[in-house]
Order: structure tokens, then sequence, then C-alpha cells
């Protein structure tokens, strides 16, 4: 059966918006490079040619970097309302409850597993075993990205083109943005593997035997855990990354339901 996930739509959207909003901010390195390697005087243009000329640049570097803002805000709207259908979709896999208009088909790899608490914590600890290794290349992808944009931005605001101080406040706002999804993505990685390493636990101890009371606690902890810092996080999570490296994580997801004794 082949593979349908109805929500994939809105997040190729958002990632598209993502796209336009990295261009934005390649636009807007390049003017910005562009106005420190610019001449005061020429001999072969006059003064006024020649400032009307960097005022354009400005101009369009200003917005440039007006549209990347702007747009990362609509980026976290957009993302946590489709993380909300996704989550309707985790009940119905989990519960066989229809609270989605259209569910996913072979998104879960978990099918062997009968409806109820049990599936709910391991599908979440599935997404959050895809999410452990998509965040690892991350933040190296971002942190790449803060080092060559964020630096241009700040030396920009310590040069005589971020003498005044809207261009100052643009030319920090960048780095700062690019700084915090750094942070972001880091401490979303650091709990992340925290609570794999507690589903891996408490997974292993209850094994395929019937759930008690307690198990359901011990399994529902991480999984409101996992939820509560992805919904703080409010990242999407890189789809290059996820779409390269799928088949890889879907083994070692494998290897992981082997290893703690469950049935695949």
């Amino acid at each position: 059966m082949s593979r349908n996930v109805p929500f994939e739509t809105s997040y190729n959207y958002i990632r598209k918006i993502e796209k336009a909003a990295f261009i934005c901010l390649v636009v807007s390195a390049i003017l910005t490079i562009v106005n420190w390697i610019l001449p005061t005087k020429t001999d072969w243009i006059s003064d006024k040619t020649l400032d009307c000329f960097k005022d354009k640049l400005k101009a369009i570097n200003y917005l440039s970097m007006v549209v990347y803002l702007l747009t990362n805000i609509f980026i976290k709207i957009a993302f946590s309302l489709v993380e909300k259908r996704k989550r309707d979709d985790l009940i119905d896999n989990s519960f066989n409850t229809n609270f989605s208009d259209e569910n996913t088909v072979n998104y879960y790899n978990n099918s062997e597993i009968d409806p109820g608490i049990m599936k709910l914590a391991l599908n979440s600890f599935e997404s959050s075993f895809h999410t452990e290794n998509t965040l690892k290349l991350m933040l190296f992808k971002k942190f790449c990205k803060l080092m060559t944009f964020g630096l241009i931005f700040v030396f920009s605001s310590f040069s005589g083109d971020g003498s005044t101080v809207i261009r100052i406040l643009f030319d920090i706002s960048i780095p700062l943005v690019l700084l915090n999804d750094v942070v972001i993505i880091g401490f979303y990685y650091h709990n992340v593997i925290n609570i794999n390493r507690v589903f891996t636990i408490q997974f292993t101890n209850i094994g395929n035997k019937e759930l008690t009371q307690q198990d359901i606690g011990k399994l529902l902890m991480p999984t409101f855990d996992y939820y509560s810092i992805k919904a703080w996080a409010n990242t999407n999570l890189d789809s290059d990354i996820f779409n390269n490296h799928n088949e890889e994580f879907s083994r070692k997801w494998k290897t992981r339901k082997e290893r703690i004794g469950l049935n695949v």
C-alpha cells in the first residue's frame, strides 16, 4: 500500500516559504557586502548617481530584511496549525478514532501494536526518535548558517554602513534570529535525547507484558514531555535532511524496537 500523508501539502507549503525567507537572507547578505565594497567616490560616475545607486541598494536590503523577519513569524504560526492536524492523526492512529477528515497511511511503522496507550507511546517514541536524528544534523547546519550570515551582519553593524540607528537595529536583529534558532534547536535536541532515553528504559522494562496502571503512567510521562518540548520549540524539521536520511532513520528505528523487545 502506498504512503499517504494528508498534511504533507501544508508542510511543503511551509518549506517553500522557508526557502523564500532564506533567499531574502542571502540577498540581504550579498547587498550588505556590496555596500562595503562600493567606493565612496569614483572618477567614472558622479557622486549624486553613486549615492542614488547606494540608496536603492539599501532600500532593497531593508526590504529583504523585513520580509525575512516577518516570514519567520508567519512560519511559526503556520507550523503550529499544521501540528494540530498531525496530533489529531496521531490519536486516530493510536486509538482508531476519527478526529481527522483524512488519516495517514503507512506513516507510522507500528501496525503490529493493538490500539491503545502502548501504541500511542510507541508512535510518539518513533516520532521522537526520528526527531532526534534529524535535529542532530540540523544543529550543525543551523550553526554554519549562524556563522556565515550572522557574522556578516554583525560586522556591518560596526562598519561605516551601520552608522545609523535603524541600520544597526536591522543588522543586529538578523544575527539574533539566527542565534535564537541555534539555541532552540540545541535545547530541543538535548531534551529529545533525554526523552528517548526514558522511552527506551520504560519499553525495555515493560516488554510485551500486559500494561498495568503504573506502566500507563510511565509511558505517558515521556509522551507528554515530547509533545511539550515539541510545542515549545515550534520548529519545522529540515525536510531535506529527513528525506535524505529517512531510510537510515527507519532502519535504526527497527533495530531500536528489536533491542527493547517489542514485536516487529
